[in-house]
């Protein structure tokens, strides 16, 4: 194993993969790719109470925030004696990030999951699960903390 895609999204679980992604990329030695991708941002249209949310392409500034805060984790992982590339992706679609995936020629793929309501994956879908079907590679799914 060579090259592990570390997909973050700046929510409580990101600590809990880059965490896998480096015990995986310390026991085989393996480079990581910290990857993230921009997420459209939402806008509520209000038109009572059924406003519909439309999602928007994100502002330079919250692309610019999301840079700082990638760098921040790409230069704590070298920290931790860590081999770290990073990329931002603009366009975010799963098709996109599995290309980028065989450029790098990932052997693993990990990545979060939120735990999300069904009514949410039913109107929104999963990224998380759109990966699984597709990914070319193993995938390390990390959950976040369920609540009991």
């Amino acid at each position: 194993m060579k090259n592990i895609v570390a997909l973050v999204d700046f929510s409580d679980v990101a600590s809990k993969v880059l965490e896998q992604a480096a015990e995986q990329a310390k026991a085989f030695n393996a480079r990581i790719i910290l990857m993230h991708v921009v997420p459209k941002e939402p806008v509520v249209i209000g038109f009572g109470l059924a406003s519909p949310v439309v999602l928007e392409k994100p502002t330079e500034q919250g692309i610019k925030a999301d840079l700082e805060k990638l760098e921040a984790l790409r230069d704590s992982l070298i920290k931790s004696g860590v081999d770290v590339l990073m990329e931002q992706m603009r366009e975010g679609t799963v098709e996109r990030l599995l290309e980028e995936c065989r450029m790098w020629k990932t052997d693993l793929i990990v990545l979060g999951s939120h735990h999300h309501s069904t009514v949410y994956h039913w109107f929104i879908g999963s990224f998380t699960a759109d990966v699984l079907k597709s990914a070319s590679c193993p995938v390390l799914v990390v959950p976040a903390e369920i609540e009991t």
